[in-house]
């Protein structure tokens, strides 16, 4: 089970009541799976969330009365059958229960167009006799405390929530990090766990000496890579992790930080990134020494599968070989997470350019319009309105806008000679006009100003973007250029996955505990053993399942 509380709540409860409900253009009612409403005695969203509007606008305070969050269940509890209709219900009930709102108006709909059930709530924080609003204080705790309870009262997932965590001393959750979970869901990988507090401690003792001692990237690396440990990218830093878990660099020490290293190191990870990627697609590319001319397509697969990777050397330590083939794996998994980054790095950069490339034309377009305005009040003040500006130019640019400001109010003619015609105290018709309309001399001119101001910062932020797009797009071709195309990196990777899955099919508990390696990387080894035999096992029981219904469909 996991939750999650939109930043952005519903302003109307009609418009967010027909969403959930299907009843919108481009959707369809049959997405969900049942609605409950509680306190309403309706499950219409029209006539829902008119009594719902009709109890909102009791409270004059509350800004915001309608309230949404959501409660999603993991794909793997549902296909285990663990996610029924009364799981649900009971679990909905629980939940407003438990949240303080059971007598507050609900809709909750179970939505079933995903893989991963999931629950909507929608809630009037109003309450109908008192007519206070529920307060949303620290929810998301809340949210994840009840969570947490529920789940396991019921056998499911959970996920790990940090600050909760911190608030129970629980040091490290079986489950990712909601954002992890859907990050890895998009790259098509597992999800990986945060590191408790007392494996963090332990890394920081293990490898305080290899980050000290490391000259360059390549030795940190590879001291990390002994204890079966790699480094990857997340976000705009970096991460250690053993292929399951992950901390942050700077969860290391004060000293351990990407920009520092990469200025000890005088080379950024990324350029060390494309430097692996060379040094590893030589390896692949490496002459074989076999000639398969005049070979089948079969032939040549079986010859390349025994040259490749997963051919076993002589007199090799299957654990050896396993430990090699692992390793192997997380370098290219980090080559491909880095396509990915790449990919998105463009992606947002191009989106970027386009929002500032419209938002320069609408800026030019407001620029050039009180450029107008004040041009014709200036007309309206001076015999030459062009020199009058060029004159107040001068003026800020010696004095400052402020000071110019105040010269221009006390003495408009400063800028030049007024319109129309003064004797003693008489003014002409003309010059009396020219008078009154100096009063808005001041602020014509700040307007002018703002609007130019943003004109000129929309443009140099323009300027970055468009070359934050051109650094990207030359660090993915740099990338690609030494990689080979996202096609052949997937064949790659799915040739390291297949290896590696043969070499943990040779090996034993038995082999794995009497091998020379650290005790930390044992651990390693062995988990993964169990997961592949626990895969394999589940295979195999999908198999008979087939077998039983009569189907004939090659699961692998």
């Amino acid at each position: 089970m996991r939750f999650k509380v939109p930043k952005r709540q519903p302003e109307s409860f009609k418009a967010s009541s027909l969403y959930l409900a299907g009843q919108v253009k481009g959707l369809s009612p049959d997405r969900v799976e049942f609605v409950e409403g509680r306190n309403l005695y309706t499950t219409d969203p029209r006539a829902a969330a008119a009594v719902m509007e009709a109890t909102a606008a009791k409270s004059r305070r509350c800004k915001t009365p309608a309230y949404h969050f959501i409660i999603t269940f993991d794909p793997k509890d549902a296909e285990a059958g663990k996610v029924t209709q009364e799981v649900k219900r009971d679990v909905a009930r629980k939940v407003l229960d438990d949240m303080g709102l059971s007598e507050h108006q609900a809709l909750v709909y179970s939505h079933k167009d995903t893989d991963h059930p999931h629950l909507h709530f929608l809630v009037n924080r109003i309450h109908p006799t008192r007519h206070k609003a529920h307060s949303r204080h620290r929810d998301g705790t809340r949210l994840a405390e009840i969570v947490q309870t529920r789940a396991r009262e019921l056998g499911l997932n959970v996920l790990r929530n940090r600050e909760y965590g911190r608030e129970h001393e629980i040091d490290n959750e079986p489950n990712p990090t909601d954002a992890e979970y859907w990050q890895a869901r998009r790259e098509d990988r597992e999800a990986r766990t945060r590191f408790g507090k007392g494996r963090i401690v332990g890394l920081r003792a293990l490898l305080r000496d290899d980050f000290w001692q490391a000259g360059s990237w390549k030795d940190l690396t590879q001291r990390l890579n002994d204890k079966g440990l790699t480094l990857e990218m997340k976000g705009r830093g970096l991460i250690i992790t053993d292929g399951e878990g992950y901390a942050k660099l700077s969860e290391l020490g004060k000293g351990v930080r990407r920009d520092r290293l990469q200025a000890r190191f005088e080379q950024t990870y990324g350029n060390f990134l494309i430097e692996r990627a060379r040094e590893l697609a030589q390896r692949r590319e490496a002459p074989s020494g076999v000639d398969t001319e005049g070979m089948t397509p079969a032939e040549k697969r079986t010859v390349e599968r025994l040259m490749n990777d997963d051919a076993l050397p002589p007199r090799q330590n299957p654990v050896e070989r396993l430990d090699q083939l692992d390793m192997d794996y997380r370098y290219w998994s980090e080559i491909d997470a880095a396509y990915r980054r790449g990919r998105n790095r463009i992606d947002y950069a191009k989106r970027q350019e386009t929002y500032l490339q419209e938002r320069e034309n609408t800026n030019t377009e407001w620029f050039r319009k009180r450029t107008v305005s004040l041009l014709r009040i200036l007309d309206g003040v001076y015999r030459d309105p062009y020199a009058a500006k060029s004159a107040w130019d001068i003026l800020e640019r010696t004095h400052g806008e402020a000071e110019a400001e105040r010269m221009v109010k006390e003495n408009p003619l400063v800028l030049g000679e007024a319109r129309g015609t003064r004797i003693g105290e008489w003014r002409d018709p003309e010059r009396q006009e020219a008078k009154r309309l100096s009063r808005y001399l001041g602020a014509r001119r700040r307007k002018w100003r703002e609007a130019k101001n943003d004109l000129d910062r929309t443009r140099v932020q323009l300027e970055r973007a468009r070359e934050r797009k051109s650094r990207a797009i030359h660090d993915y071709r740099m990338l690609q250029g030494v990689a080979g195309t996202p096609e052949e990196l997937r064949k790659i990777m799915i040739r390291k996955i297949a290896a590696r899955s043969r070499a943990l099919e040779r090996v034993t508990e038995q082999a794995i505990r009497r091998s020379r390696f650290a005790d930390e990387r044992k651990e390693q080894l062995h988990r993964a053993y169990l997961r592949a035999k626990e895969r394999s096992l589940e295979r195999q029981r999908k198999r008979e399942r087939q077998k039983a219904l009569g189907l004939e469909i090659d699961i692998d």
